[in-house]
């Protein structure tokens, strides 16, 4: 199964359960092909800043790149539509990279923008011990009210579509801390660069921080 992708493990994606409660989410673990965790990791940009940040501001590797182009593949993209039952044709995609994040701004309890449909969180740290940082799948507006919480730990991926009731924030870290966002954006009428400039510019105040 897993050549379907250059780095990702299609059999990780298939066998991860979509859950309902308390909205629709995957999550999945080690869904980064067992010998291309070495690639990825040194192939990855260096992010010294806060904020979500656009791949063209960002240098790195051939290994990462083909993460990225698995994750903008008709292959990702027919996996989640089979997983969540939608169709996702007729959507944009979106792609930013998280590097660092602070206590003082990030991880507020949020449910995303409503444009978006399915929102893809995969984290890329080979490792991790801090209490805060890791995104926290919420039943309400308060973080205590936790259904699952998932480390920010190499090849974990949540998966969810947006609703009004996706909660989802994490608690307060200060450092260093890499993810890639990647959405499926609803609207077919603006542009796929006025997308481009609303989520994946510096320190958006309107882009949800993860």
């Amino acid at each position: 199964m897993s050549s379907a992708f250059a780095i990702l493990d299609a059999s990780a994606l298939e066998h991860a359960p979509l859950n309902s409660e308390p909205y629709q989410f995957v999550f999945a673990s080690e869904v980064i092909q067992a010998d291309a965790r070495a690639k990825v990791l040194a192939d990855s940009p260096r992010v010294a800043s806060t904020g979500s940040i656009a791949l063209d501001r960002l240098s790195f590797g051939p290994g990462f790149k083909a993460l990225i182009d698995d994750l903008e593949s008709p292959a990702f993209r027919e996996a989640i539509e089979r997983k969540f039952g939608i169709d996702l044709s007729k959507c944009l995609t979106t792609v930013s990279v998280r590097g660092r994040l602070s206590r003082a701004s990030d991880g507020y309890v949020h449910t995303d923008l409503a444009e978006k449909v399915i929102s893809v969180l995969l984290y890329l740290n080979d490792e991790w011990s801090d209490t805060g940082g890791a995104i926290r799948v919420l039943r309400s507006k308060n973080l205590e009210d936790c259904a699952l919480e998932i480390p920010p730990l190499f090849g974990n991926m949540l998966i969810f579509r947006r609703s009004e009731r996706s909660w989802h924030g994490h608690l307060p870290y200060e450092g260093p801390r890499l993810s890639v966002q990647f959405n499926w954006v609803s609207s077919t009428r603006r542009s796929r660069q006025f997308w481009r400039h609303k989520f994946n510019f510096l320190k958006s105040s309107l882009s949800p921080r993860r």
